[in-house]
């Protein structure tokens, strides 16, 4: 049995705030009796309010920052803003981890809330429940914010929740521990109407398709250069003897800005028109090069030239934000070349009948790329550019647009998006369904929109997804070391149990699965 608080949060703070008072009225040669007063009434106050672990919100766990466990580099401040006056920062190190043991009265679906303030700007943060990586959440800077991880699936018992920084640079408050309200079924209720009326027909019953399937099951995806008979897809294929229904490619060495720099010929197009004619679909990104003007001199800090990794924000000078004030011109001109020759590529698919999931400006509002450098505006304005130059000048009808933005700031309105996207690298072997960020999307607009996990390191394991109804329409492991090393299957991620389990689950769809979509 825990005890609820005698005095609210609220009551507490203002009390504080009158002890502070009473003491810069102090009279020379002593306390005054209204501090001495006072000063009781605190210390009982603070007694009584620390003494429970439970809160006065029924049903809610509540775990001081000060009775977890620390390590690492961690330090204990008096913090007179935090609810016992105490918190634990500041995250600055790999190694650092805040643990809290609780005791989780049954099993369910939890929302597990941090309260904490972020060092000199919003941070996020990330949340580990035994170990495995549930998701990430972000503090606010100017006083102590509530910053949730919801939808966290807990068995009865103990375990053990533990902070560890991605960002770093924060104080911890307390932790809280809610039932969590469920996902909807409503929300796989989404339009059929794609936002280009002159989409092709191979693009509406792609995107049909995805819409009746979506909330019933998840497709396999697969990021792999090589296509069909590429390294990944073969590693895969050699454990669990299936294929992805979905391959992922890269625009990245197509346009004049890569070309310039001596990019190698790319074969990405031909990739797809081969899978596409395999009965598979084709989801294309676009790691868009700066031109040669703004890139950087030397090498980065991996001693790789700076051309290399020119989409990257450290490695150029381009200014997205005077590119689209007009202040840039031939930054502009750079762009419009380098869009003009997608379209060329995206048209030669189109001329294939090949329908694509198109996800340009990936992962903007993380600003390590120059299109989210500058911050929301300016990227949501090239969004919609992009969509009226290859839509409308360009006639690239055959797009499926997802927008990845991962912010409900960056979102440039319902008229330019037709699915959501999120990237995720969870921690390896951390088989979590990622609900956490899914509940999040939900709340990027009012229209319901699928919802995609474009991006992924590690695999979920496809009973957490079940479990938490948070069911993606996809996922799209990203290629390299995340699935194989020298050619054969690695485990350096994702197990190959897991991996079996997910591709020969009835609620996965492989690529022998599909139907004849066209």
């Amino acid at each position: 049995m825990s005890l609820k608080p005698v005095v609210s949060l609220h009551r507490f703070r203002h009390l504080c705030t009158f002890v502070l008072f009473c003491h810069t009225n102090l009279i020379l040669g002593g306390y005054s009796k209204l501090f001495k007063t006072a000063l009781s009434l605190l210390l009982v106050s603070t007694a009584l309010f620390t003494l429970g672990s439970a809160s006065a919100e029924s049903g809610a766990l509540v775990y001081e920052a000060e009775t977890a466990q620390r390590t690492g580099s961690l330090t204990l401040k008096t913090d007179v803003k935090a609810s016992g006056w105490k918190s634990v920062g500041t995250f600055e190190k790999a190694d650092d981890s805040l643990s809290f043991t609780v005791d989780v009265p049954s099993d369910g679906v939890y929302d597990i809330t941090v309260t904490c303030i972020g060092i000199g700007g919003s941070k996020i943060n990330n949340l580990l429940v035994d170990g495995q990586h549930q998701g990430t959440f972000e503090c606010g800077a100017v006083m102590y914010t509530d910053a949730p991880v919801k939808g966290v699936l807990l068995t009865a018992g103990q375990h053990e929740l533990s902070i560890t920084p991605s960002w770093g640079w924060m104080y911890v408050d307390k932790l809280t521990i809610t039932p969590a309200q469920a996902i909807s079924e409503d929300v796989y209720n989404v339009s059929s109407a794609l936002i280009n009326p002159n989409a092709t027909e191979n693009a509406k019953k792609l995107y049909a398709y995805l819409c009746d399937n979506y909330g019933k099951a998840t497709l396999s995806g697969q990021v792999c250069d090589g296509g069909l008979k590429g390294t990944e897809i073969t590693a895969i294929h050699a454990v669990t003897g299936r294929y992805p229904a979905i391959l992922g490619l890269d625009m990245m060495d197509y346009p004049p800005s890569r070309r310039a720099m001596g990019a190698s010929h790319p074969t990405a197009v031909e990739r797809a028109i081969e899978f596409h004619e395999a009965g598979g679909i084709v989801a294309f990104c676009w790691h868009w090069t700066a031109d040669k003007k703004y890139i950087l001199d030397g090498t980065d800090a991996n001693g790789n030239p700076r051309w290399w990794g020119a989409f990257y924000t450290d490695n150029v000078t381009f200014d997205i934000e005077a590119v689209m004030n007009g202040s840039d011109p031939y930054g502009k001109e750079a762009l419009d070349k380098d869009i003009a020759e997608i379209a060329k590529q995206l048209l030669r698919l189109q001329d294939a009948g090949v329908p694509v999931l198109w996800r340009p400006l990936h992962e903007a509002s993380g600003g390590w790329f120059w299109w989210g450098a500058k911050g929301a505006e300016p990227c949501k304005q090239l969004w919609i550019y992009l969509y009226d130059q290859l839509t409308s000048v360009y006639g690239c009808n055959n797009l499926i647009w997802v927008w990845n933005g991962q912010a409900k700031d960056w979102y440039p309105g319902d008229e330019y998006v037709d699915i959501i996207g999120e990237d995720i690298y969870a921690d390896a072997h951390s088989y979590g369904a990622q609900n956490s960020k899914f509940i999040d999307v939900l709340d990027y607009t009012g229209t319901n929109k699928i919802i995609a996990l474009t991006e992924n390191g590690v695999l979920f394991d496809i009973d957490n997804l079940i479990t938490t109804n948070a069911r993606w329409a996809w996922f799209n492991t990203w290629s390299g070391d995340f699935v194989q090393k020298n050619g054969k299957y690695s485990e350096a991620y994702t197990e190959a149990d897991i991996l079996k389990k997910t591709y020969n689950s009835e609620y996965v769809i492989t690529l022998d699965e599909l139907p004849d979509l066209y």
